[in-house]
């Protein structure tokens, strides 16, 4: 990164924000919806974000623009950053309930973020009964992936609920205000090198690919041909639309719903058969979307999952660092367990893609597409599902204890996303549906959790966030 011309996108990133940018069924935003036992300190709040934008350089970034448009996006420190611009807090509408924090949750996930600031705001939401509260941070998904997002509220976050924040302010990262040629030059620059990084990895290799292919070169040509089938996998769009009959609409707007149960009956569940989280997570959803099809006597065999997997090494930094894979998958089978199986077989299947490592050069190829077609890839996948392993202990946000976490994720082109986070011995499942592709989310949310029993064994608790409303 060169100081004066900020940081280049690419891979996952870059093409996010252009597709974000260009379609409006691409909107890309991730939402943090935490709900607080009591309010936070406001001004304790203030200045924990004061410190964490000081310290985390992509919350004062904004998007640099080049002469044509051409390359892909740049960011840079804002001159003007003003936290005030990214905060607010008022009073909901008494009484007040979870639906309000829910629908308040939609509006700010549908707003689009001012390009020309820093691509973040962050809310209080006052007034639940009981004096509790709900606090809203929304990311552009360019700028950070699920598990970014829980790495980056642990900086905002404390564990104790006296916790004071340190007196001495860091110095904030330097402001950057370059000119159009400056971010051309920045561009062609970053370009060339990141593409002579490649060549030069390539070369590297040849040797030890120059020898395989002399001591075994029916293998060397199976592993060429394997990698060009994997490549495929990744690049090549589904096709058609989606393999749901009752899903096939789409539209710019969507609603959220949530849903709570405890994650140890998850977790044993999965222990119990043999399995991860994930593989019951995967099953849970499945099932869920089985009933939804029976409800509306639809019955389907496959639909079309897009499943998040994680690039991410240990020690990285708070980004984007996942690629998606994207598989038909049965929702038919009734039993639990075999759709774990299923579930961990295809996962397996895609972590052993042999262009895994070459997920994040394989999506910088979508700034090359019209977003057009990248929104009609999208748009012939289902659901998205993503699991996110979040804190396991109570935390506090300036003084308040957060109660729950749910993850509420744009859909992104599918029918649905349903996006589990984890948090103090709680699953927090949050669901968004498109508005065109499904009528009643309320009865989606009663057909996912009927597939978390079937996985848990037994009902789910009553799920009333804030009781009394």
């Amino acid at each position: 990164m060169n100081e004066d011309t900020g940081r280049q996108l690419h891979g996952w990133d870059a093409t996010t924000y252009r597709a974000d940018v260009g379609s409006p069924t691409m909107r890309s935003p991730v939402i943090g919806l935490l709900l607080l036992e009591v309010a936070p300190d406001w001004d304790a709040l203030v200045a924990r974000l004061e410190r964490v934008s000081r310290t985390v350089p992509m919350l004062r970034e904004r998007v640099l623009r080049g002469p044509f448009g051409l390359a892909n996006p740049r960011l840079g420190v804002d001159p003007s950053f003003d936290l005030d611009f990214h905060l607010r807090r008022y009073r909901l509408p008494q009484p007040a309930t979870w639906s309000d924090v829910l629908a308040e949750a939609r509006r700010i996930s549908l707003a689009q973020l001012d390009p020309d600031r820093p691509l973040w705001r962050a809310t209080v939401l006052e007034g639940l009964p009981d004096g509790r509260a709900a606090f809203i941070l929304k990311l552009h998904h360019a700028l950070a992936d699920g598990q970014a997002t829980v790495q980056l509220g642990a900086q905002i976050f404390d564990f104790a609920p006296d916790a004071t924040a340190p007196t001495d302010l860091p110095e904030p990262p330097a402001a950057v205000q370059p000119g159009m040629l400056d971010v051309l030059t920045a561009d062609v620059r970053d370009t060339l090198e990141r593409a002579a990084g490649r060549v030069g990895g390539v070369v590297r290799a040849a040797p030890g690919t120059a020898w395989r292919a002399v001591r075994d070169p029916r293998g060397a040509v199976g592993d060429g041909v394997g990698l060009a089938r994997s490549l495929a996998r990744f690049t090549l769009p589904a096709g058609g639309r989606s393999l749901s009959p009752l899903l096939r609409q789409r539209g710019t707007t969507y609603r959220f719903a949530t849903i709570a149960l405890p994650f140890r009956d998850l977790r044993t569940a999965a222990k119990d058969a043999g399995f991860t989280v994930n593989d019951a997570f995967l099953s849970a959803v499945a099932g869920g979307m089985r009933r939804y099809h029976e409800r509306h006597d639809a019955p389907v065999g496959e639909l079309r999952f897009n499943l998040p997997i994680s690039l991410r090494t240990e020690g990285a930094e708070a980004a984007n660092a996942v690629t998606i894979a994207r598989f038909p998958f049965g929702i038919a089978e009734p039993d639990p367990v075999t759709r774990m199986a299923a579930a961990h077989e295809v996962v397996d299947a895609w972590r052993a893609e042999p262009a895994l490592g070459l997920a994040d050069d394989i999506a910088s190829l979508g700034w090359f597409v019209p977003v057009g077609m990248l929104a009609a890839a999208a748009q012939a996948s289902d659901i998205t599902t993503s699991n996110v392993p979040g804190v396991p202990v109570p935390t506090y946000l300036a003084g308040a204890r957060i109660l729950r976490m749910y993850p509420l994720v744009a859909t992104i082109g599918a029918a649905i996303n349903v996006t589990m986070l984890t948090y103090d011995g709680g699953a927090y499942v949050g669901v968004s549906a498109d508005d065109s592709a499904v009528a009643e989310i309320a009865e989606l949310v009663e057909d996912l959790r009927a597939g978390f029993a079937e996985v848990v064994g037994k009902d789910l608790p009553p799920d009333d966030p804030v009781p009394g409303s």
